[in-house]
């Protein structure tokens, strides 16, 4: 379905409607091709900003964090870390999250920036 949408334009004393695009198309397809895929190391958010903990030694503790709550982030080949958020339709994708710490997993997910913070709303994680 083609929807065109519109967006209200106010700032003081002039208002106005812009055209901004073709509408949300919200079938599996579209779905799949707007995801996006990151590999990297599964972290405890915690551990690793407060100490740069991560890898195979810091597994069981990572592993316990992630159980007890902690944030979960994934740390890219690159040095970028991001953020993993649970997207409430994939709930038992999310929940796998912490028996993954410290491997090498690949992400599948909306990537999102935040004020500043990068995140994953994850929807498939897997190990590689």
């Amino acid at each position: 379905m083609n929807r065109k949408r519109w967006m209200l334009v106010a700032t003081g004393w002039m208002a106005g409607v812009l055209y901004a695009g073709e509408g949300h198309q919200h079938s599996a397809a579209a779905q799949a091709a707007a995801a996006d895929t990151l590999t990297g190391e599964v972290l405890d958010l915690a551990c690793y900003m407060g100490h740069e903990a991560k890898g195979g030694e810091h597994r069981a503790c990572a592993t316990k964090c992630l159980l007890k709550g902690v944030a979960p982030g994934l740390l890219t080949a690159d040095g970028g870390v991001y953020l993993l958020v649970e997207d409430h339709k994939y709930e038992k994708v999310f929940q796998s999250i912490p028996r993954l710490a410290a491997e090498q997993v690949e992400v599948t997910g909306k990537k999102v920036m935040r004020g500043g913070l990068q995140a994953v709303i994850v929807t498939s994680v897997k190990k590689i």
